[in-house]
Parts: C-alpha cells; sequence; structure tokens
C-alpha cells in the first residue's frame, strides 16, 4: 500500500530490524515482538489491529485503467489499498445485515449502437427513466457493486473486475472532478456487463464502454430532444445547462453530439482546436459545475450498526479510520 521497499521500511523503523527479519515476517516464518510490531505499525502509518486482521479478499480479476507513466509498483499499491478498503466494507455489512446481491446482467455487444442499446436497458432495470442519475456511486452500490474512491495521481483512472471471484468492483481516482467519476465509473460498469467477443481490439472495447457510459449519464433522445437534431453553433451556456441537469462534462457531450451527427465532424475539430488555443475557453469548457458526489452506505451501515450497539465506538473508528472522537462527534443520536 504504501509503494515501498524492505529494504527503505527496514531503514525508517525506529527499532533496529533488518530487511531479511522483515521478509520472514511476510513470509510467516517469524513473528515481531510487541516493539517491533508498534514500530512497523508506525512506520507505515497503520493501526496495530490492522495486523491482527486475517484477510479475507483476494483482488486478482481486475483490469486496470491506467496512463503508462503509472507503473506496476503503483499498481500494486492500489490493488493492497483497495484490499484492505473492501475488507472493511464486506465487514460492516456482515455486522449490519445489508448485503446486496448483485443480479444485472451481461450481454454481448459488438458494435456501439448495441453498446448504447444495452444501456438504455440497463437504465430501464434500474427504474431510471429518462432523468439524470443523481448519484451513479449509490445506485451501483444499491445494485451490489462495491465502489471505492482512492485519491490518486493523474496517472491512474480506474479499475474494474471481481473479488473472491465474486464480488464485483469498481475503483474510481477520487481525485477526479465529480463529472470525470461519474464517466469513469459507469465505463467500468460497461467493463463489468458488457459480453465482448476476444477478438475486439483494446481500443475497440474503451470506446464500447464509452457509448455505454454515455448512454447511461445521458441518453441520445434526451439530448436530441434538448438541441435539435442538427445544429452548427451551439452557446456555452445551452451545453453547461445539460451538464448541470445530468452530471455530465461538456467534453463528453460534445464527443455524443459529434458521434450523433448533431454537429458535424468539422465544427467538433474547430471546438478542440478553440480549447486548445484559448486558455480561457479551455477552462470554460473543462469547469466543474456538478456538486462533489460521494456514497454514504458505508457510513451509514457503520453508525447504524453503533446506533443498534452492535459494535463499540473503538470498532467504528477503526471501521471508518478515524478516532473515537470524531465518532462521538457525528453519532448525536436523537
Amino acid at each position: 500500500m504504501r509503494g515501498i521497499s524492505l529494504e527503505k521500511l527496514a531503514q525508517s523503523l525506529a527499532a533496529p530490524v533488518s530487511k531479511q527479519a522483515i521478509n520472514k515476517y511476510e513470509k510467516g516464518q517469524m513473528k515481531p515482538d510487541s516493539s517491533v510490531l508498534i514500530a512497523l505499525a508506525n512506520a507505515l502509518d497503520m493501526k496495530i489491529d490492522y495486523f491482527f486482521r486475517p484477510f479475507t479478499v483476494e483482488v486478482d480479476k481486475v483490469e486496470f485503467r491506467k496512463k503508462s507513466g503509472f507503473t506496476e509498483k503503483m499498481a500494486n499499491a492500489v490493488k493492497e489499498r483497495v484490499r484492505e478498503e473492501l475488507e472493511r466494507y464486506l465487514e460492516i455489512e456482515q455486522i449490519a445485515g445489508s448485503q446486496v446481491r448483485f443480479t444485472l446482467p451481461r450481454k454481448e455487444v459488438r458494435t456501439l449502437e448495441e453498446a448504447k442499446v444495452f444501456a438504455r436497458d440497463i437504465r430501464q432495470i434500474l427504474a431510471l427513466g429518462n432523468d439524470g442519475i443523481s448519484n451513479v456511486i449509490e445506485v451501483l452500490e444499491d445494485n451490489g457493486i462495491k465502489v471505492i474512491e482512492l485519491a490518486e495521481n493523474e496517472g491512474f483512472d480506474g479499475l474494474s473486475g471481481f473479488a473472491n471471484e465474486e464480488i464485483p468492483l469498481i475503483v474510481v481516482n477520487g481525485n477526479f472532478p465529480t463529472e470525470r467519476k461519474r464517466f469513469t465509473a459507469l465505463h467500468e460498469l460497461g467493463h463489468l456487463l458488457l459480453d465482448i467477443p476476444a477478438n475486439v481490439s483494446p481500443k475497440e472495447i474503451e470506446s464500447l464502454c464509452n457509448a455505454f457510459a454515455s448512454e447511461m449519464l445521458l441518453p441520445a433522445v434526451v439530448l436530441k430532444s434538448k438541441l435539435g437534431n442538427a445544429r452548427h453553433d451551439i452557446s456555452l451556456s445551452e451545453l453547461t445547462d445539460i451538464q448541470r441537469q445530468f452530471g455530465i462534462s461538456v467534453d463528453d457531450i460534445m464527443a455524443s453530439l459529434q458521434e450523433l451527427g448533431v454537429i458535424s465532424d468539422n465544427r467538433y475539430t474547430v471546438f478542440q482546436k478553440k480549447k486548445n488555443t484559448m486558455a480561457d475557453f479551455r477552462a470554460l469548457v473543462e469547469k466543474s459545475r456538478v456538486e462533489l458526489e460521494k456514497s454514504g452506505r458505508f457510513a451509514r451501515m457503520v453508525y447504524r450498526a453503533l446506533a443498534d450497539e452492535i459494535i463499540t465506538l473503538s470498532k467504528a473508528a477503526v471501521l471508518l479510520n478515524t478516532t473515537v472522537d470524531n465518532i462521538k462527534t457525528n453519532l448525536q443520536l436523537v
């Protein structure tokens, strides 16, 4: 999780411990005494109870969406953080009796249009109609998908897959603007639900998942009803109004308009050139205008278990990775 070597960890410990000893701790060949355990916890910035928890989650069947600068070392750190977060999530679900079965269907798709049609089917299953999705993460979690936000650098977009073979999982970069997080989460949902033939290229797969995410956020029929079937000039005000209503970026709206043929390829190229040459215009286009979106499901389960006296204050603090004082302040029974 911390992305450091055995040697660096050994050097940062207050107690004298060799990297060979730490390697044996990792392999279960030796156990650290209490002073070394405290030193390890301090050096790694982890609570001591972490080292006594059994590993109950395996995060192996996952696919990363990352840039080339995001190294394998960084990816491994992300996987470990995801496992730690997911273990706490599954633990409180079990304690609170709030497990949700994942029942969304998979479907084979080969074309962009098939991906869009399936997105409309999923919207219907989720009873979303043609309205904007108020909270994408909450919708996914209410349907059995575990969504985890990690604060990562720009090189990491997201990942999706299954933990313990059967638990659907989506991870998004918590440092992204809300519009990008929403799109990324639904793009990753596409990776979970779209059954894409093996002969389809990685680039085409990403395009299919983008089409799925775009249709999930803003159905084509709604976009055309708001802006028309054919346009030459479109005001930024029109686009930002749709951005606020549907939680989708101006860039993604323009890409959809081009793909639908509402604007020409040439018009879209002019838009991109204007962005690249005019910094003020680019800032306006890329400005986030949607409120910060998070899921409160995990915290709600913890406070419910606490209010029902199923867990203690200290257990709640461990699950939420905070202090007992913060838990007391936020509990406020009514």
